[in-house]
């Protein structure tokens, strides 16, 4: 007899009415010491702007309403240019309702639980005791509180990730086309994933492919047409806030950003020479996708592998990743620790914790530490592709000659 894998609409519905009361409640009247003033208020002040009616790429008239709050003149690059799609401040306008603490609180508890519904999705199939372990044990792992303390934006893309692998694997239309839906939220992260899902979905040449392509079609023009809600011109406002963005001071000197070809970058000149690193980035990219295609027959056949794999040709190849970005590696955790021996458990366990410690005791010297972990698991997850012991449910795989 097939199990129900989702919750009856009903008690879905009901349960989010109840986050949509209690939620704005406790951030009204719990203060948790959140750093504002760091990534969030980006965030902030544009759903603040939205309810306002300023455009959320309109940078000079944002920072003349930031300048109104605080009393005081501020420069233009006060804070950074909203350098993220026009449906991400549309998905998140009721901040701007709060004060910048209670919006800051709101932010923390909505990331929380995205972090738990990943969870959620990525330990399907797991035994109950594992299943509630992995709730607590998800925090355990340092970029994830770094990220729920600045208030960055990667949750989506981790639920997408999460989300879509889950989907796919059960053919959940609907939950198919939100996951890639949440992939576009910061593109740089979850772009090669999207793109991955999609040749997918129309490689299998059946009924759920199809029809999957037809909602995700259909979601990409809703997105696309209520981004104008957030601004008129947002296809051309966007592309010039990419632009902008590149020109801040952190991204033109990457001084933050932990990845591999900045890494080798700084080893082979003794100092970043950010065109060596994208040159870099874009041989990595190379490389890694060759693999890829070498390994194609059993990633083919298991849509959890392919968009794991893809997932970390990202955190492999990306010259612009920072250390909250590498909270993705759960999701490589999840795939790993099934099916493997005890020493290859061991080794994950090492993995997970290491940079925990790591960034404690050393602080951003410890980033290094994610950038090892990564390859360790990037191995393992490749001799995982190679070894056809994989469990491939049959809903899972399909016939690619057809």
């Amino acid at each position: 007899m097939k199990r129900n894998i989702l919750l009856p609409r009903w008690a879905l519905g009901l349960s989010f009415l109840l986050l949509v009361i209690i939620l704005p409640v406790i951030a009204l009247k719990v203060s948790i010491p959140l750093a504002v003033d760091s990534d969030f208020q980006v965030l902030y002040y544009t759903d603040y702007g939205l309810i306002h009616g300023i455009d959320v790429y309109d940078q000079e008239v944002k920072i003349q309403m930031i300048s109104r709050i605080l009393g005081k003149p501020l420069k233009i690059d006060f804070i950074p240019q909203f350098a993220y799609p026009p449906w991400f401040a549309l998905s998140t306008f009721y901040l701007g309702l709060f004060s910048i603490q209670s919006a800051a609180t709101l932010w923390f508890e909505i990331n929380l639980l995205m972090l738990f519904v990943s969870v959620w999705f990525l330990t399907d199939g797991w035994k109950p005791l594992y299943r509630l372990l992995a709730f607590p044990a998800a925090l355990l792992f340092y970029p994830v509180l770094g990220i729920l303390a600045i208030g960055q934006y990667d949750f989506p893309t981790l639920l997408g990730a999460s989300m879509l692998i889950y989907s796919i694997k059960h053919k959940q239309l609907l939950w198919t086309s939100l996951g890639m839906s949440l992939l576009t939220f910061k593109p740089h992260l979850g772009g090669l994933i999207l793109v991955a899902g999609l040749i997918h979905l129309y490689l299998r040449h059946d009924e759920f492919g199809k029809r999957s392509l037809t909602y995700i079609i259909g979601a990409g023009v809703f997105l696309f047409i209520v981004g104008f809600l957030a601004d008129s011109m947002w296809p051309l406002n966007y592309l010039d806030s990419l632009l902008s963005y590149r020109q801040l001071g952190h991204i033109t000197t990457c001084s933050e950003c932990v990845n591999i070809s900045v890494w080798l970058s700084r080893r082979l000149s003794g100092e970043l020479n950010l065109s060596q690193a994208g040159a870099i980035g874009g041989l990595l990219l190379s490389v890694l996708v060759i693999v890829l295609i070498l390994v194609r027959p059993p990633l083919w056949k298991s849509p959890e592998l392919l968009l794991t794999s893809v997932l970390m040709v990202t955190i492999l190849a990306s010259p612009y990743l920072y250390n909250y970005d590498f909270i993705l590696l759960l999701i490589p955790f999840s795939v790993l620790i099934t099916k493997n021996n005890l020493i290859q458990k061991i080794i994950l366990l090492l993995c997970y914790l290491t940079p925990t410690f790591a960034l404690i005791l050393y602080g951003r010297n410890g980033n290094t530490s994610l950038l090892v972990i990564s390859i360790v698991m990037s191995v393992m997850l490749y001799a995982r592709a190679k070894n056809p012991v994989i469990d491939f449910t049959p809903h899972a795989a399909y016939n690619t000659n057809n």
